[in-house]
This record gives C-alpha cells, structure tokens and sequence, in this order.
C-alpha cells in the first residue's frame, strides 16, 4: 500500500470513530444530562458538565472496554466530574445544595439508589417553584421547560436581554434559596 492510500485508510478509519462516537453522544445525551442534574448540579451547569464528560469520553476512548456498559461508564466519567468540582473551590457555585451533592455522590450508581432524595428535592423545588409570582413562574417555564433563550424571553417580555438574565438569576437564587430551606434538616 502506498503512502497516499495509507493516509487515506487512516482518515477513512478515523472519520468511522468520530461517526460512532456521534452516534453514542446522541443516544447517550439525553440520560446522561438527567443523570448529571440528579448530581446535584445547577441547571445553568448541567449542559457543560455533559459536554465535558463527552469531550473526557472521546479522549479516553481507549480505556473504554468493548462490551461494557457505555452509559454506565458515562455516568462514571460524569461522577468523578461532579465530585472533582465538589472538592474544589470555584468563583461561581454549580451546585444546588452541598450536603445533597455528597449525599448522592456517596450513592454507587443512580439506578442503585432508591429516589427518595431525588424526590424529596424534585418535590421541594415544585413547591418552591409554585410559591413565585405567576409573571416569574412563566418565565422559568419558557427558558428551561421549553427552551427559550435569555434574547428571545427579552424581546417577548419587552425587556433587555441583560435584563431578563439577571431577572433569571434572581428567580433561580430565589428557588435555589427556597428548596435549601426546604431541605434544610433532610440532608446531614
């Protein structure tokens, strides 16, 4: 085989790896962000730290064994990931609750564990979503139920977009607040 022929094989072979591995992100993305916001993670987080678990996938993708359980290493890659962000000492919090974070990160695997502290929160943040301004509520629905970004929410609401973010911020502080109160003699 000559060299040309040789590269090409190389880039065909290359161009199948990053296909497959398209393919698992898709199948995979979807589970993998519901397990990472179960992590603790705050919502405005939860699409990066999926992300940087893919991009620790695709550079790791050696380690990965033929057979095993993607997902589950997924999850793995995502734990580690969380607990890592945990222990350090960032600018900006991601997480939602500290002692709910270590209370589910001691948990082996989400599948293992038995929900009650995932529902406990669930149910605290409905109520605590519940209890704001319908005007806030709306909001929050159209930016994450059904995707709206911060520009166009603004020019909906005849706001600035710099505006409805901070106006976003304040709602999500307010229900972060809420459900930490909530919370607050559940969790050690």
């Amino acid at each position: 085989m000559s060299a040309p022929e040789a590269m090409q094989t190389i880039r065909t072979d290359q161009r199948k790896d990053v296909e497959l591995f398209a393919d698992m992100v898709r199948e995979h993305q979807a589970g993998l962000r519901a397990y990472v916001r179960s992590l603790g993670v705050d919502d405005i987080w939860v699409d990066d730290l999926a992300q940087e678990v893919f991009l620790v996938a695709y550079r790791r993708q050696a380690d990965f064994e033929a057979g095993a359980d993607y997902g589950k290493w997924l999850r793995g890659i995502a734990r580690h990931l969380a607990a890592n962000e945990r222990r350090k000492t960032a600018r900006r919090s991601r997480l939602i609750h500290d002692g709910l974070t270590d209370l589910l990160l001691e948990q082996p695997d989400a599948e293992n564990a038995s929900g009650s502290c995932f529902t406990r929160m669930t149910v605290a943040m409905n109520e605590c979503v519940g209890q704001l301004a319908p005007h806030s509520r709306r909001i929050l629905e159209r930016r994450y139920a059904q995707g709206e970004n911060a520009s166009w929410l603004a020019a909906q609401f005849k706001m600035t977009a710099e505006a409805m973010r901070q106006n976003l911020r304040r709602i999500r502080l307010a229900v972060k607040e809420c459900v930490e109160n909530k919370l607050q003699g559940d969790w050690p």
